[in-house]
């Protein structure tokens, strides 16, 4: 019997109580006093300490597991989706002429001169197979700008007024920007923009306050059914996002507790200001409370895993030609990384392709051997991490860097990878190496790329199917239930140096919890997509209930 209050408020149990401690140890019943966990152990014992003013669930067999940890969401521009911005996701949009007739509708509800903003198409689902283009826009939206972006974030479309928002005019503008961030075929501009140009002109485009708020409501509703209840952010639409996330916080609109990394949408200028401002001004990662913390300093090194646009060492399988975007080199990214470590801070990037997680590798080495900090000190990461073989994997975990693998695209995505990169799926979110590396991988959705059902990530990192398709996609990078668990909770938080208050379920700990309506550790691993989430807890309060 392990408790330290003589009642509690709340009891769950006849459970299947998986907590996540040190030995993996799976409980009966669980006791919680105000916002903490006071008792895990068995119903024998739980009788001993309720008494009639306690609430009691009863399980009845369904697991209780330690809330959720999503370590790659985006609150506020998943929360756009259906709001600011107008979601053309498969299956919702299955065509280019059904992306144009969501637009002609938009045309009618915008002033002229507003901008037009969508988001999600991939044009490996849509009927035409190939993306949308400044033509498709124009033809459309004539007197509106509008910006169409693809499922990853990385690749946006323009029509000619969204182009010229940014000062792109013609294919001689294109050459001011990156090399191929600016896409012209047969001597025209055909709209498509890639990474940083894309994240230049998406700071055209504005948000207002209160579209943000209401993003986040959203988020938060979505989170809470999904059974996440913490988030790291990896980045927003600049200052105004900082504060208002903060605010929602406080005053209790966002419940999940957030991980506040500094990084912007807008790309490198403003990520840069924003962080060094942080460093200059003697701030160090982890300044907050439990409820909202500043994380690491992020920047972004390469572009996506399905444009794809990722940077690679070797070319691209399914067509040679296609160009990787790199937008830090390789001596910039171990200079910047060693800035953030020397002053104590938690460092991380975007980094998708072996080549980029190349580059993060080598400037860890470096930096940790100019001034040497231990993994519990440092806990550097490296976010998606998507290609990394044995080698990075093992110098990977000599540092203890924590890679952030986003388990959910293998469902949705995971044929594309294996025709995009061919035999390097099996180095692909590889979650087996890792561990047997002995490295503390994490998980996150991306969300607005991925929705975070908490069901999809551990599905992804079990089964690796792509559920559109029905192909399994680099299955010697599987790893049990429990090992996506614990990626997905106590790992999390150690991420985020929270591993002392969250992430397991013992005594002293947060109580937040998830209810499934299922032994999860029972079932056919396939068929965790059909498990849902009954109950969501945070701080000691059931914040989301499922309707039956």
């Amino acid at each position: 019997m392990n408790f330290d209050f003589s009642y509690v408020d709340i009891a769950f149990k006849n459970g299947n109580v998986i907590t996540v401690n040190d030995k993996d140890e799976i409980a009966q019943a669980v006791g919680i006093k105000k916002n903490k966990i006071v008792f895990v152990g068995t119903n024998e014992d739980l009788d001993k300490i309720v008494d009639e003013k306690t609430k009691i669930i009863d399980l009845k067999g369904r697991t209780l597991t330690p809330g959720f940890i999503d370590c790659h969401f985006h609150p506020i521009l998943s929360g756009f989706m259906n709001g600011a911005i107008i979601d053309i996701t498969y299956p919702k949009c299955k065509s280019i002429a059904e992306i144009k007739e969501v637009i002609k509708k938009a045309v009618t509800n915008t002033q002229k001169g507003g901008w037009i903003k969508l988001w999600g198409y991939d044009q490996n689902k849509l009927e035409e197979k190939r993306h949308v283009n400044i033509d498709d826009l124009d033809e459309v939206a004539p007197d509106n700008p509008v910006q169409c972006m693809r499922a990853c974030g990385h690749i946006g479309v323009y029509n000619t007024l969204g182009l010229a928002a940014g000062g792109i005019n013609s294919p001689e503008d294109a050459k001011k920007f990156g090399k191929d961030e600016v896409v012209v075929e047969n001597g025209k501009l055909n709209g498509m923009t890639k990474d940083l140009t894309n994240f230049y002109l998406w700071s055209k485009v504005k948000y207002t306050d209160d579209e943000m708020w209401d993003a986040l409501k959203r988020s938060n509703d979505i989170l809470l059914k999904c059974g996440v209840t913490s988030i790291h952010d990896p980045g927003e639409c600049d200052a105004p996002s900082y504060s208002i996330m903060y605010k929602a916080s406080r005053n209790g609109s966002f419940k999940p507790r957030q991980y506040m990394m500094l990084h912007s949408i807008f790309g490198k200028p403003f990520s840069l200001k924003d962080n060094e401002r942080f460093i200059e001004n003697g701030f160090h990662t982890g300044l907050g409370d439990e409820k909202f913390r500043i994380g690491t300093c992020k920047f972004m090194i390469d572009g996506g895993t399905s444009g794809p646009s990722c940077a690679t060492r070797q070319p691209y399988s399914h067509d040679p030609t296609l160009p990787g975007i790199l937008s830090w080199g390789r001596e910039e990214t171990a200079e910047y990384i060693e800035y953030i470590n020397d002053h104590d801070c938690q460092a991380t990037a975007h980094a998708v392709g072996d080549l980029a997680v190349e580059y993060m590798v080598e400037g860890y080495e470096k930096a940790l051997k100019k001034y040497p900090r231990k993994p519990e000190e440092h806990r550097h990461r490296i976010e998606h991490c998507a290609i990394t073989d044995d080698d990075l994997v093992n110098r990977m975990a000599k540092m203890g860097i924590i890679p952030v693998s986003n388990t959910h695209f293998m469902t949705i995505n995971g044929s594309d990878y294996c025709k995009y990169y061919g035999d390097r799926i099996e180095h692909f979110f590889a979650m087996r190496s890792y561990l047997d590396a002995g490295l503390k991988p994490v998980i996150g959705c991306d969300a607005p790329t991925a929705t975070p059902e908490v069901t999809r990530g551990l599905d992804g990192a079990v089964n690796r199917i792509d559920r559109k398709t029905g192909k399994v996609c680099g299955a010697s990078q599987r790893i049990s239930m429990m090992e996506a668990i614990r990626c997905y909770t106590i790992n999390g938080a150690y991420a985020s140096f929270e591993d002392d208050i969250k992430g397991s379920i013992e005594v002293g700990k947060l109580a937040d919890l998830v209810v499934f309506d299922k032994d999860i550790l029972a079932i056919n691993p396939v068929d965790i997509v059909n498990c849902k989430v009954d109950y969501t807890m945070i701080d000691g309060k059931i914040c989301y209930k499922r309707e039956k």
